[in-house]
Protein backbone atom coordinates (compact mmCIF):
# COMPACT_ATOMS: atom_id res chain seq x y z
CA UNK A 1 0.00 0.00 0.00
CA UNK A 2 1.25 3.26 -0.87
CA UNK A 3 0.36 6.80 0.45
CA UNK A 4 1.14 10.17 -0.50
CA UNK A 5 1.47 11.54 3.02
CA UNK A 6 3.81 14.14 4.08
CA UNK A 7 6.39 13.17 6.85
CA UNK A 8 8.10 16.50 7.61
CA UNK A 9 9.99 18.26 10.43
CA UNK A 10 9.69 22.11 11.79
CA UNK A 11 13.20 22.90 12.10
CA UNK A 12 13.15 26.60 12.92
CA UNK A 13 16.11 26.67 15.06
CA UNK A 14 18.46 25.37 13.23
CA UNK A 15 20.39 27.75 11.96
CA UNK A 16 21.14 29.16 15.93
CA UNK A 17 21.81 25.66 17.07
CA UNK A 18 24.48 25.51 13.83
CA UNK A 19 26.05 28.82 14.51
CA UNK A 20 26.34 28.06 18.28
CA UNK A 21 28.11 24.42 17.80
CA UNK A 22 25.40 21.88 17.83
CA UNK A 23 26.25 18.76 15.50
CA UNK A 24 23.84 15.70 14.52
CA UNK A 25 25.32 11.70 14.74
CA UNK A 26 23.91 9.66 12.69
CA UNK A 27 25.03 6.18 13.35
CA UNK A 28 28.32 7.75 14.92
CA UNK A 29 29.09 9.80 11.77
CA UNK A 30 28.28 13.46 11.43
CA UNK A 31 25.72 14.63 9.78
CA UNK A 32 23.62 17.82 8.80
CA UNK A 33 20.39 17.75 10.47
CA UNK A 34 18.55 18.17 7.02
CA UNK A 35 20.25 15.95 5.48
CA UNK A 36 19.94 12.85 8.52
CA UNK A 37 16.20 13.64 8.31
CA UNK A 38 15.81 13.59 4.42
CA UNK A 39 17.92 10.22 4.38
CA UNK A 40 14.98 8.74 6.60
CA UNK A 41 12.26 9.97 5.10
CA UNK A 42 11.60 13.39 6.28
CA UNK A 43 10.34 15.51 2.64
CA UNK A 44 8.98 18.69 3.76
CA UNK A 45 10.25 21.75 6.38
CA UNK A 46 8.18 23.87 8.38
CA UNK A 47 9.53 27.45 9.01
CA UNK A 48 8.26 29.80 11.24
CA UNK A 49 8.60 34.29 10.43
CA UNK A 50 8.72 36.45 12.96
CA UNK A 51 8.75 40.33 12.24
CA UNK A 52 11.37 41.33 14.14
CA UNK A 53 12.97 39.51 16.80
CA UNK A 54 15.40 41.56 18.39
CA UNK A 55 15.26 44.66 21.00
CA UNK A 56 15.84 48.66 19.67
CA UNK A 57 19.83 47.41 20.34
CA UNK A 58 19.62 44.66 17.95
CA UNK A 59 19.93 42.44 20.44
CA UNK A 60 18.80 38.87 19.36
CA UNK A 61 15.23 37.61 21.26
CA UNK A 62 16.68 33.49 21.10
CA UNK A 63 14.27 30.71 20.33
CA UNK A 64 16.05 30.33 16.71
CA UNK A 65 15.51 34.36 16.62
CA UNK A 66 13.40 34.02 13.66
CA UNK A 67 13.70 37.04 11.30
CA UNK A 68 13.02 36.64 7.52
CA UNK A 69 15.94 36.80 6.67
CA UNK A 70 17.73 33.74 8.64
CA UNK A 71 14.39 32.01 7.89
CA UNK A 72 14.96 32.56 4.20
CA UNK A 73 18.54 31.10 3.89
CA UNK A 74 17.23 27.86 5.70
CA UNK A 75 14.36 27.56 3.30
CA UNK A 76 16.46 28.04 0.14
CA UNK A 77 19.15 25.54 1.87
CA UNK A 78 16.17 22.98 2.23
CA UNK A 79 14.17 23.49 -1.20
CA UNK A 80 17.76 23.01 -3.21
CA UNK A 81 17.65 19.45 -1.40
CA UNK A 82 14.50 18.55 -2.81
CA UNK A 83 12.16 19.45 0.46
CA UNK A 84 8.69 20.97 0.47
CA UNK A 85 8.11 24.19 2.50
CA UNK A 86 5.34 24.69 4.84
CA UNK A 87 6.27 28.60 5.91
CA UNK A 88 4.56 29.70 9.35
CA UNK A 89 3.44 33.59 9.65
CA UNK A 90 3.21 34.03 13.75
CA UNK A 91 2.69 37.74 13.04
CA UNK A 92 4.41 38.79 16.14
CA UNK A 93 8.29 39.58 17.40
CA UNK A 94 8.15 36.45 19.31
CA UNK A 95 6.65 33.49 20.34
CA UNK A 96 2.93 32.96 19.49
CA UNK A 97 0.45 30.04 20.86
CA UNK A 98 -2.48 29.71 23.06
CA UNK A 99 -1.34 31.60 25.66
CA UNK A 100 0.76 34.62 24.13
CA UNK A 101 0.20 36.38 20.59
CA UNK A 102 1.85 39.60 21.02
CA UNK A 103 1.24 42.89 18.62
CA UNK A 104 5.19 43.42 16.56
CA UNK A 105 6.77 46.51 17.82
CA UNK A 106 5.84 48.21 14.22
CA UNK A 107 2.14 48.07 14.54
CA UNK A 108 1.34 48.81 18.07
CA UNK A 109 -1.09 51.65 18.30
CA UNK A 110 -2.32 50.84 14.96
CA UNK A 111 -6.47 50.37 14.62
CA UNK A 112 -8.18 47.52 12.56
CA UNK A 113 -7.49 49.03 8.88
CA UNK A 114 -4.42 49.80 9.29
CA UNK A 115 -3.14 46.36 10.72
CA UNK A 116 -5.18 44.54 8.10
CA UNK A 117 -2.89 46.73 5.68
CA UNK A 118 0.20 46.60 7.95
CA UNK A 119 -0.38 41.95 7.63
CA UNK A 120 -1.19 41.97 4.61
CA UNK A 121 2.02 43.68 3.01
CA UNK A 122 3.91 41.82 5.67
CA UNK A 123 2.40 38.87 4.07
CA UNK A 124 2.78 40.35 0.51
CA UNK A 125 6.79 41.29 1.15
CA UNK A 126 8.03 38.29 2.66
CA UNK A 127 6.32 35.78 0.18
CA UNK A 128 8.26 37.73 -2.82
CA UNK A 129 11.13 37.54 -1.11
CA UNK A 130 11.20 33.80 -0.87
CA UNK A 131 9.60 33.50 -4.27
CA UNK A 132 12.30 35.25 -5.90
CA UNK A 133 14.98 33.93 -4.20
CA UNK A 134 13.62 30.08 -5.19
CA UNK A 135 12.11 29.25 -1.81
CA UNK A 136 8.33 29.16 -3.13
CA UNK A 137 6.73 27.45 -0.44
CA UNK A 138 4.20 24.84 -0.97
CA UNK A 139 1.94 25.69 1.93
CA UNK A 140 1.40 29.08 4.19
CA UNK A 141 0.19 29.79 7.44
CA UNK A 142 -2.13 32.44 8.82
CA UNK A 143 -1.04 32.71 12.32
CA UNK A 144 0.06 30.31 14.83
CA UNK A 145 -1.95 28.27 17.08
CA UNK A 146 -4.73 30.74 16.81
CA UNK A 147 -7.27 28.86 18.90
CA UNK A 148 -7.55 32.17 20.98
CA UNK A 149 -7.16 34.62 18.06
CA UNK A 150 -4.14 36.49 17.39
CA UNK A 151 -2.53 39.90 17.40
CA UNK A 152 -4.05 40.78 21.07
CA UNK A 153 -5.71 42.71 22.12
CA UNK A 154 -6.60 43.74 18.47
CA UNK A 155 -8.15 40.10 17.60
CA UNK A 156 -8.30 38.35 20.86
CA UNK A 157 -11.46 36.03 20.91
CA UNK A 158 -14.09 36.81 24.21
CA UNK A 159 -16.03 33.71 24.94
CA UNK A 160 -17.76 35.69 27.61
CA UNK A 161 -21.00 35.87 26.12
CA UNK A 162 -22.16 34.60 22.51
CA UNK A 163 -22.30 38.24 21.26
CA UNK A 164 -18.56 38.87 22.25
CA UNK A 165 -17.46 35.81 21.10
CA UNK A 166 -19.22 36.81 17.33
CA UNK A 167 -17.83 40.56 17.36
CA UNK A 168 -14.05 39.64 18.24
CA UNK A 169 -14.08 36.66 15.73
CA UNK A 170 -15.16 39.47 13.00
CA UNK A 171 -12.05 41.23 14.21
CA UNK A 172 -9.78 37.63 14.10
CA UNK A 173 -11.65 37.68 10.38
CA UNK A 174 -11.26 40.47 8.92
CA UNK A 175 -6.87 40.23 9.72
CA UNK A 176 -7.09 36.89 9.00
CA UNK A 177 -8.64 38.01 5.39
CA UNK A 178 -6.29 40.47 4.87
CA UNK A 179 -3.29 37.72 5.48
CA UNK A 180 -5.25 34.77 3.04
CA UNK A 181 -5.74 37.54 -0.06
CA UNK A 182 -1.91 38.46 0.20
CA UNK A 183 -0.98 35.01 -0.05
CA UNK A 184 -3.61 34.23 -3.13
CA UNK A 185 -2.34 37.47 -4.72
CA UNK A 186 1.59 36.24 -4.53
CA UNK A 187 2.02 32.50 -4.48
CA UNK A 188 0.28 29.41 -5.44
CA UNK A 189 0.82 27.87 -1.95
CA UNK A 190 -2.27 26.45 0.15
CA UNK A 191 -3.49 27.85 2.91
CA UNK A 192 -3.54 26.71 6.08
CA UNK A 193 -5.57 27.32 9.52
CA UNK A 194 -3.99 26.45 12.92
CA UNK A 195 -5.24 25.74 16.02
CA UNK A 196 -4.38 23.59 19.02
CA UNK A 197 -6.33 21.60 21.77
CA UNK A 198 -7.02 19.20 18.77
CA UNK A 199 -8.70 16.38 20.72
CA UNK A 200 -11.37 18.96 21.48
CA UNK A 201 -14.32 18.88 19.27
CA UNK A 202 -17.06 21.42 20.48
CA UNK A 203 -14.06 23.70 20.91
CA UNK A 204 -12.98 22.86 16.81
CA UNK A 205 -16.81 23.40 15.86
CA UNK A 206 -17.11 26.53 17.88
CA UNK A 207 -14.09 27.85 15.75
CA UNK A 208 -14.84 26.79 12.25
CA UNK A 209 -18.10 27.10 12.66
CA UNK A 210 -17.49 31.08 13.07
CA UNK A 211 -14.84 30.64 10.44
CA UNK A 212 -17.18 29.03 7.93
CA UNK A 213 -19.89 31.76 9.01
CA UNK A 214 -17.22 34.82 7.51
CA UNK A 215 -16.58 33.19 4.52
CA UNK A 216 -12.94 32.26 5.79
CA UNK A 217 -10.47 31.18 3.39
CA UNK A 218 -8.20 28.08 3.74
CA UNK A 219 -7.44 24.87 2.00
CA UNK A 220 -6.36 23.00 4.84
CA UNK A 221 -7.15 22.54 8.78
CA UNK A 222 -3.73 22.57 10.62
CA UNK A 223 -3.43 21.03 14.35
CA UNK A 224 -1.04 21.21 17.17
CA UNK A 225 -1.53 17.58 18.59
CA UNK A 226 0.67 17.08 22.08
CA UNK A 227 -0.61 13.84 23.62
CA UNK A 228 0.11 15.37 27.37
CA UNK A 229 -2.38 17.92 26.79
CA UNK A 230 -4.65 17.07 23.73
CA UNK A 231 -5.66 13.84 24.36
CA UNK A 232 -5.39 10.49 23.11
CA UNK A 233 -4.29 9.45 19.66
CA UNK A 234 -8.01 8.56 19.36
CA UNK A 235 -9.43 11.30 19.81
CA UNK A 236 -7.63 13.46 17.65
CA UNK A 237 -8.20 11.26 14.43
CA UNK A 238 -12.06 11.49 15.63
CA UNK A 239 -12.01 15.11 15.63
CA UNK A 240 -9.73 15.44 12.13
CA UNK A 241 -12.82 13.10 10.81
CA UNK A 242 -15.23 15.45 11.78
CA UNK A 243 -13.35 18.37 10.78
CA UNK A 244 -12.76 16.87 7.07
CA UNK A 245 -16.46 15.91 6.67
CA UNK A 246 -17.99 19.24 8.37
CA UNK A 247 -15.83 21.69 6.61
CA UNK A 248 -14.75 19.52 3.59
CA UNK A 249 -11.12 20.34 3.73
CA UNK A 250 -7.92 18.49 4.13
CA UNK A 251 -6.13 17.80 7.54
CA UNK A 252 -2.45 18.48 8.64
CA UNK A 253 -0.90 17.62 11.98
CA UNK A 254 1.78 20.50 12.04
CA UNK A 255 3.05 20.05 15.52
CA UNK A 256 3.33 16.83 17.37
CA UNK A 257 6.66 15.88 20.23
CA UNK A 258 7.43 13.24 22.86
CA UNK A 259 9.90 13.27 25.29
CA UNK A 260 12.81 11.04 24.97
CA UNK A 261 13.88 11.45 28.59
CA UNK A 262 12.99 12.94 31.81
CA UNK A 263 16.41 13.85 33.36
CA UNK A 264 17.42 17.31 32.37
CA UNK A 265 20.51 18.54 30.73
CA UNK A 266 21.13 20.79 32.83
CA UNK A 267 19.39 21.16 36.45
CA UNK A 268 20.59 24.75 36.98
CA UNK A 269 18.77 26.16 33.61
CA UNK A 270 15.26 26.77 33.14
CA UNK A 271 12.74 23.42 34.20
CA UNK A 272 11.68 20.97 31.03
CA UNK A 273 8.58 21.33 29.66
CA UNK A 274 8.19 17.95 30.18
CA UNK A 275 10.32 16.56 33.44
CA UNK A 276 10.68 14.33 36.14
CA UNK A 277 7.47 15.04 38.09
CA UNK A 278 4.78 15.72 34.97
CA UNK A 279 1.69 14.39 35.61
CA UNK A 280 -2.05 14.27 33.48
CA UNK A 281 -4.26 16.45 34.57
CA UNK A 282 -5.91 13.75 36.07
CA UNK A 283 -2.99 13.01 37.96
CA UNK A 284 -1.81 9.84 36.02
CA UNK A 285 1.44 8.99 34.09
CA UNK A 286 0.89 9.30 30.46
CA UNK A 287 0.69 5.73 28.37
CA UNK A 288 4.20 6.06 26.48
CA UNK A 289 7.34 6.11 28.67
CA UNK A 290 9.47 9.25 28.93
CA UNK A 291 12.53 7.37 27.42
CA UNK A 292 13.66 6.58 23.52
CA UNK A 293 11.69 3.64 23.31
CA UNK A 294 8.63 5.25 24.45
CA UNK A 295 8.98 8.34 21.85
CA UNK A 296 9.13 5.77 19.42
CA UNK A 297 6.12 4.02 20.93
CA UNK A 298 3.55 7.41 20.51
CA UNK A 299 5.31 8.44 16.40
CA UNK A 300 4.21 5.09 15.88
CA UNK A 301 1.24 4.63 17.31
CA UNK A 302 0.05 8.71 16.13
CA UNK A 303 1.21 7.42 12.62
CA UNK A 304 -1.35 4.73 12.59
CA UNK A 305 -3.91 6.38 13.85
CA UNK A 306 -3.63 9.21 11.43
CA UNK A 307 -3.62 6.84 8.34
CA UNK A 308 -6.97 5.70 9.76
CA UNK A 309 -8.51 8.93 9.23
CA UNK A 310 -11.13 8.50 6.41
CA UNK A 311 -10.63 9.55 2.80
CA UNK A 312 -7.39 10.04 3.16
CA UNK A 313 -7.52 13.81 4.23
CA UNK A 314 -4.46 13.41 6.69
CA UNK A 315 -2.03 14.87 4.49
CA UNK A 316 0.86 15.32 6.57
CA UNK A 317 2.38 15.53 10.03
CA UNK A 318 5.06 17.83 10.86
CA UNK A 319 7.92 16.92 13.87
CA UNK A 320 8.33 20.02 15.82
CA UNK A 321 12.03 20.94 16.67
CA UNK A 322 13.84 17.73 16.39
CA UNK A 323 17.21 19.12 16.63
CA UNK A 324 16.74 21.81 18.79
CA UNK A 325 20.02 20.55 21.07
CA UNK A 326 21.18 22.21 24.72
CA UNK A 327 24.25 24.01 23.12
CA UNK A 328 25.58 25.82 26.26
CA UNK A 329 23.33 29.03 24.47
CA UNK A 330 20.43 27.66 23.49
CA UNK A 331 17.61 29.33 25.11
CA UNK A 332 13.59 29.89 24.12
CA UNK A 333 14.05 33.52 25.49
CA UNK A 334 17.15 35.87 26.12
CA UNK A 335 16.68 38.77 28.61
CA UNK A 336 16.25 41.03 25.90
CA UNK A 337 13.05 39.39 24.68
CA UNK A 338 11.69 38.36 28.15
CA UNK A 339 12.39 42.39 28.87
CA UNK A 340 10.00 43.01 25.48
CA UNK A 341 7.55 40.42 26.11
CA UNK A 342 6.77 41.63 30.01
CA UNK A 343 8.13 38.39 31.63
CA UNK A 344 11.16 39.13 33.30
CA UNK A 345 10.79 36.88 35.87
CA UNK A 346 10.67 33.85 34.27
CA UNK A 347 14.19 31.47 33.49
CA UNK A 348 15.93 31.39 30.01
CA UNK A 349 17.32 28.07 28.89
CA UNK A 350 16.62 24.99 26.61
CA UNK A 351 12.90 23.84 27.94
CA UNK A 352 12.65 21.63 24.74
CA UNK A 353 15.63 19.50 24.13
CA UNK A 354 13.90 16.06 25.49
CA UNK A 355 11.86 16.27 23.00
CA UNK A 356 14.06 15.97 19.92
CA UNK A 357 14.70 13.29 17.95
CA UNK A 358 18.44 13.45 18.55
CA UNK A 359 19.40 12.89 22.35
CA UNK A 360 21.67 15.86 24.33
CA UNK A 361 24.96 14.77 22.59
CA UNK A 362 23.21 15.18 19.30
CA UNK A 363 23.10 11.51 18.60
CA UNK A 364 19.75 9.87 16.53
CA UNK A 365 17.21 8.27 18.87
CA UNK A 366 15.82 5.19 17.41
CA UNK A 367 12.71 7.40 16.53
CA UNK A 368 14.56 9.29 14.07
CA UNK A 369 14.62 6.03 11.70
CA UNK A 370 11.15 5.13 11.86
CA UNK A 371 9.75 8.04 11.99
CA UNK A 372 9.30 9.01 8.34
CA UNK A 373 8.46 5.54 7.30
CA UNK A 374 4.83 5.08 6.62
Amino acid sequence: MTTKLIMGADISTLPEVEAQGGRFFDGGNEILLDDALIKHGVTSARIRVWNDPYDKNGNEYGGGTCDTEKMLSLAKRVKAKGMSLLLDFHYSDFWCDPGRQGIPKAWKGMELDEMCKALAEFTRATLRRFIDEGAEPEFVQVGNEITNGFLWDMAKLDRSSPAAFKESFWRLGRLIAAGTQAVRETSKAKIVIHLEQSGNNALWREWFDAAAGCGMDLDIIGASYYPLWHGTPAQLRENMEDMAARYGKDIMIVETAYPFTAKHHDPSGRKLMIGEDFTLEDGSKPKWSFTKEGQEQFLNELKAECLKIKDGRLKAIYYWEPGWLPTKQSTWATKEALADIGEQDKDTGNEWANECLFDYSGNANPALYSYGKV
